[in-house]
């Protein structure tokens, strides 16, 4: 499950843009070489669209590279041509922007995530998930709802294994006080949340209101971190309407900085484990 065109697209097309640099090109240049528009170059480097072997010849040849190169290249391209595993599922069964979340996500060794409400997905009961889609009335069909919640499913098999993705998940308490599906529904949901951060690879915290205002707020960002140095840590911006993706060290930096003070004014994991058992508590009366 860990294979991921979108991660090899997006190394790819950092290697041209490198390939690119090195030469002195510009886009305008190579559009004009390969006799296609700028739009398209960025595209490419940008790692949002598959690239023609053809392509990626002319391009090489155009920046100088050398046969190893143009061979590792090709076989950057080749394995962007795989079939993720949402891919399997019709359009829609995933939200918009969801497929290069996924891709992301699916080769990430760790995710580190905030936002207010509602809580991760990768944290969430099967019965909140369904009560979340319910509360968008009108919008999912019965067979729509049951396909994305199996996809939630499958995403959720990352946290477990020989494997595990490594989740790091800073919790507003907003999310933990609106009654998603009602008060038993929550109940069991912060039962589960209590369960999953016994286990090594999930750490939650949660950033109680008395903390006051933080450098994310109005923000939901995620975090992905992959097992080669050479992928870039890619910071994930976005909602249900928008999404962005930065990869540059000079446009994730202020947020990697955010989120680490975030952790600090954060409840330690054991003072968050106890605080959500009262909240669950809480629910139950």
């Amino acid at each position: 499950m860990r294979k991921s065109p979108t991660v090899h697209r997006r190394r790819l097309g950092s290697e041209l843009r490198r390939l690119r640099e090195s030469a002195g090109r510009t886009h305008r240049e190579v559009a004009a070489h390969l006799d296609c528009s700028q739009g398209k170059i960025s595209q490419i480097e940008l790692g949002r669209v598959p690239v023609r072997t053809s392509d990626i010849r002319l391009m090489a040849e155009f920046f100088g590279a050398g046969t190893a190169q143009l061979d590792a290249l090709i076989d950057l391209a080749q394995d962007s041509k795989q079939r993720g595993w949402w891919q399997d599922y019709p359009s829609t069964a995933l939200r918009p922007g969801l497929q290069t979340y996924l891709g992301l996500e699916t080769a990430a060794a760790a995710v580190s995530s905030y936002g207010a409400d509602p809580l991760p997905e990768l944290l969430q009961t099967a019965e909140y998930g369904r009560a979340l889609l319910a509360a968008d009335a009108g919008q999912h069909g019965g067979g729509e709802a049951e396909e994305r919640t199996e996809v939630l499913a499958n995403r959720q098999h990352r946290l477990f294994g020989d494997d595990p993705l490594e989740l790091w998940a800073v919790l507003d308490e907003s999310a933990l006080r609106r009654a998603v599906g009602g008060p038993a529904v929550m109940r069991r949901q912060l039962e589960h949340l209590v369960l999953l951060g016994y286990r090594r690879n999930v750490t939650i915290q949660v950033l109680p209101f008395r903390a006051g205002g933080h450098p994310l707020m109005g923000d939901r960002i995620s975090v992905f971190s992959f097992p080669d140095d050479g992928d870039p840590q890619v910071v994930h911006l976005g909602d249900s309407a928008n999404a962005r993706f930065l990869d540059k060290p000079s446009d994730t930096g202020a947020y990697l900085t955010a989120f680490g003070e975030l952790c600090r004014r954060a409840m330690s994991p054991k003072d968050t484990s106890a605080f959500i058992s009262t909240v669950a508590d809480d629910w139950a009366t």
